[in-house]
């Protein structure tokens, strides 16, 4: 008896191959919620009933697609903060402030960088995940949302091994990246849709980040000089 092409060896499964098909189609078409299972599975070169022995739906598609996609993202991200941190950064302390700024936009200006290249090499999963974002389907939108703030729970990790803010505790070090992680959505739309300015969004969405760590400190400065934690230099 012939068997099914999912199971012959070294032929990608069904389920792949319709998560690869369904990405495919919505990075230059349209939303998940609106292709169709036919079109789908006949993009995969499977028959349309083998969309069932894998999924029930177009949403649990969809949020499997966003779970692999974020697997990859997440550790993609973290790789390379942690490769950009062996290359010579180190822990920032703004009890020293001339030093910890320096030092602080050689951070954004890295991070920065690093989510951009990230998105340029996955441009389709990038702009498929923006798009559901504010997509039809409830399910797929809270995917996305769990997806950002994976991310954002990550840099929080990231940011509190390099990073010595004076008073700045972790919860608020994740309320920092959440609005980082989001914002960066945004920069990195425009910048993968507008080559002629790539080099100035690059600069505002480093400006955007120092910003928010000099808000952070600013918001602290009075506690911290009344108890005598922090010390600016003599002028």
């Amino acid at each position: 008896m012939a068997k099914n092409k999912d199971d012959v060896p070294g032929v990608l499964g069904g389920r792949q191959r319709l998560m690869d098909a369904a990405l495919e189609l919505a990075a230059t078409t349209r939303s998940l919620a609106s292709l169709g299972l036919r079109e789908v599975a006949r993009h995969a070169g499977l028959n349309p009933n083998t969309f069932y022995r894998h999924f029930r739906d177009f949403d649990e598609l969809g949020v499997a697609m966003l779970a692999e996609l974020g697997v990859n993202l997440r550790r993609g991200l973290r790789e390379r903060r942690m490769q950009a941190a062996g290359d010579g950064l180190r822990v920032v302390d703004f009890s020293r402030p001339v030093e910890g700024i320096h030092e602080a936009q050689t951070i954004a200006r890295e991070s920065v960088a690093l989510v951009l290249e990230f998105v340029t090499h996955h441009r389709a999963a990038f702009t498929v995940g923006v798009r559901e974002m504010h997509g039809s389907s409830p399910a797929i939108r809270n995917a996305m949302r769990e997806l950002l703030d994976g991310i954002a729970l990550d840099m929080t990790e990231d940011l509190m091994g390099v990073l010595r803010f004076p008073g700045v505790s972790e919860d608020e070090m994740l309320e920092l990246a959440q609005v980082i992680v989001r914002q960066m959505v945004f920069f990195s739309m425009d910048y993968l849709e507008d080559e002629a300015r790539q080099p100035q969004i690059l600069r505002q969405a480093e400006r955007f980040i120092l910003l928010l760590f000099w808000g952070a400190i600013a918001a602290k400065l009075p506690a911290l000089l009344r108890d005598e934690q922090l010390r600016f230099p003599e002028i």
